[in-house]
Formats: C-alpha cells, sequence, structure tokens
C-alpha cells in the first residue's frame, strides 16, 4: 500500500461535502479532524494505465500521458519509506516534473474516490488564448453525469505549497464553466526521509473569485467570518447563499442587468426574505449584553480554565443591515479598555470580545462598564 496524508481545508470544504467524501472514500483513514491518511495500491494506477492506453485518441488522453510516467514508479522498490510516497533520485528537474506527474495522479484518484468520478469521463481541459492563464487542469464527470473540474499541482518544496494552492485557486474558480464542485488540489512530496512526510491539500472556497474585488463586496464577505465569529452558523449559511446569488448576477454583462434590473432585485428577494426569517430567529437564542449605548449579540465561551469567561459579539444593528446588503453601516472606534478584571476589545467592523476573570473568591467581577 502507498500513503500519502491528505488535508481539508474546513474553512472553505462545506460540511455537506466533506461528509459526502468521508462516507464515498473508504480509502481515508481518519487521522484527527479535517486530516487524513490516504491508501491506495499501485494496481489502481496500472489499471487506469491500462484502460487509457487503449484509447490515446479519446478526450482524455493526457491524463494518460501523467499516469504513464508514475506507474513504473508506482511498482518501483525505492518510491516509498513505510509506504509514504518520496522521490528520493534524480535531478532537481526530474524531480519537479515527477512531483507534478504525482500530484496529477493523485488528485484524480482522490476526486474518483471521493466523488465517483468516473477515470472514462476524466479529460484535460484545452487552453486557449483568451483562458490560457485560468484553464484549471481537469474535468470529469460522475455516476450521476454532475461535472466536476480540478486544477492539480505537485511540489518537493513545501515552502511553495500557499503559492501554488493561489495559484490552482485561480484557475479552478475562474474557469467559466458551471460545476458541482471546483476544486485545488496540491501535492507536496519529499526527496527524503528527513522531510515532513507527503501532503495533499484540498481546497474549494464556495465564493472567492466570483465577484467582483470591490469595497462592498469585501465588506459583505467579511461578515461571514464575523456571523461565525459570533455562533450565528444557521444565518451564516442562508446569507452565503444570498450573496452566492447576488455574486452571480453581478457577473452578468452590465447592459443585460440593466434590462433585467426588477427580475434581479426580485431574483435577490427570494433568499433575502428567508435570511432576515433565519436571523430573526436564531436572535432569540443568543445572548446580548450593552456598552456604550450599543447592544451587542453573540455567546458566551467558557475558557478551560472553568473560571473565565468569554464574550463573543457584534453590533446588533451592524447585522441587521449587512444582511439586507446594506453596507452603509455605523463607523464604530477600534477600542480596548481594561478595568479591574474585566477587559474589552471592540473592532470598527462591530464586533467585541469581553473577557471576565474571576476575583479571589472565584466570583465574577460586576460588569463596571459605564464609559
Amino acid at each position: 500500500m502507498l500513503r500519502t496524508f491528505v488535508s481539508f481545508d474546513s474553512s472553505t470544504i462545506n460540511f455537506d461535502t466533506l461528509q459526502q467524501i468521508y462516507s464515498t472514500n473508504n480509502q481515508l483513514q481518519q487521522v484527527e479532524q479535517n486530516l487524513c491518511i490516504f491508501e491506495f495500491d499501485a494496481i489502481t494506477f496500472t489499471h487506469v494505465l491500462m484502460l487509457l492506453g487503449q484509447n490515446q485518441d479519446r478526450f482524455g488522453y493526457n491524463l494518460f500521458l501523467y499516469i504513464n510516467t508514475v506507474v513504473p514508479l508506482f511498482n518501483g522498490s525505492s518510491i516509498s519509506i513505510n509506504g509514504f510516497i518520496i522521490i528520493g533520485q534524480g535531478s532537481s528537474d526530474f524531480k519537479k516534473r515527477l512531483s507534478e506527474d504525482l500530484g496529477v495522479a493523485i488528485s484524480s484518484l482522490l476526486m474518483n474516490q471521493s466523488f465517483n468520478i468516473r477515470w472514462e469521463t476524466i479529460s484535460q481541459i484545452p487552453q486557449n488564448r483568451k483562458l490560457s492563464k485560468k484553464t484549471p487542469d481537469f474535468l470529469g464527470f460522475d455516476i450521476n453525469d454532475e461535472r466536476y473540474i480540478y486544477e492539480s499541482k505537485g511540489t518537493t518544496q513545501p515552502q511553495n505549497v500557499e503559492i501554488a494552492m493561489t495559484k490552482a485557486l485561480e484557475q479552478s474558480k475562474a474557469y467559466p464553466e458551471p460545476a458541482r464542485g471546483k476544486f485545488a488540489i496540491v501535492s507536496y512530496f519529499p526527496t527524503g526521509d528527513k522531510s515532513m512526510p507527503p501532503f495533499t491539500f484540498i481546497a474549494d472556497p464556495p465564493i472567492s473569485n466570483i465577484f467582483l474585488p470591490e469595497k462592498d463586496n469585501s465588506i459583505l464577505l467579511h461578515y461571514t467570518c464575523v456571523l461565525s465569529f459570533v455562533g450565528l452558523d444557521t444565518t451564516l449559511r442562508a446569507y452565503e447563499t444570498l450573496l452566492a446569488e447576488k455574486f452571480r448576477l453581478d457577473r452578468q454583462d452590465y447592459q443585460e442587468r440593466v434590462l433585467e434590473r426588477f427580475p434581479r432585485n426580485l431574483g435577490l428577494q427570494r433568499f433575502l426574505d428567508p435570511l432576515i426569517q433565519t436571523f430573526e430567529q436564531e436572535r432569540l437564542t443568543k445572548e446580548t449584553i450593552t456598552w456604550e449605548n450599543r447592544t451587542y449579540i453573540g455567546r458566551y465561551l467558557e475558557v478551560p480554565d472553568g473560571r473565565t469567561r468569554l464574550f463573543m459579539g457584534v453590533h446588533l444593528e451592524t447585522i441587521e443591515q449587512i444582511i439586507r446588503l446594506d453596507t452603509n453601516i455605523q463607523e464604530i472606534q477600534n477600542t480596548r479598555v481594561r478595568e479591574g478584571e474585566e477587559e474589552i476589545s471592540i473592532f470598527s467592523d462591530g464586533t467585541i470580545l469581553k473577557l471576565q476573570t474571576p476575583d479571589a473568591d472565584n466570583k465574577l467581577f460586576p460588569t463596571k462598564w459605564t464609559k
């Protein structure tokens, strides 16, 4: 068995997708949350090679070339240590090219095992002059004919993973074709047994790269983090649905948007009304505090010492505006205040962090904020 670690970016891959991967891919052994060991046999790629080798004129011919490179290595004796893949021989140029081929092979197997992507449908996306810098590597179809797109990169330099991931995201997300999923997959392979073990990193941002980088859009996106910060998880899911629809409409040609202004607004309203209702229901389950005549909604967290309390919240009026896509929010000054055993930090986005530490008698000090 050959092995590599796989890390799923939980901040970009939604919960349902992760559950689908875990339930479908029985070759993943979970080590801890969002971190797994991926095990596979060399015979799998030999099978793929023989399958595609019989159809070299098919649209997936280029995948055959990648698999053709790695199969002899997978069947060799020097490609792994304790099953974990390494690239221990050859020049630096050879290792660089081989890491790319290995990355394609493993990412294709992951897509096949995680989403039932059929090998016979995986094809390399042809480039054109207009999209040459934005074209991802491959697309394939699952057993229900749903399309999946993924960009695969490989490296032997761990410090290059973040750069490679950024490029992979740009290519996969910017490609103008609808798909059930658009993934960025970056694989790192060590060149010796003294390095960190092999890792494959998978990301799938639900919103990134589908909106114009305008100030209002940046503000709206920021509040996905704020809603998560304060624990409004149900509201967050409805809010993300609204934003996705807004950004989809924003990408339409300006003239088309002018001609269809009323339908566009009507379309957003279909998502806006449920979002407001969801927030009004969820806010009833949250804590509130008042400071400097402002009401903050959020949650208390118990710090592991069992005595300290932490409140994480956001200005109520700010959230009420944001979920209506109103970014003309009240400006709040960055503040940090400490008095006795209580400490408060406030950011301009309206978020608040309040720390209460008990006194020597293990009693929380009463709130003393009168400023």
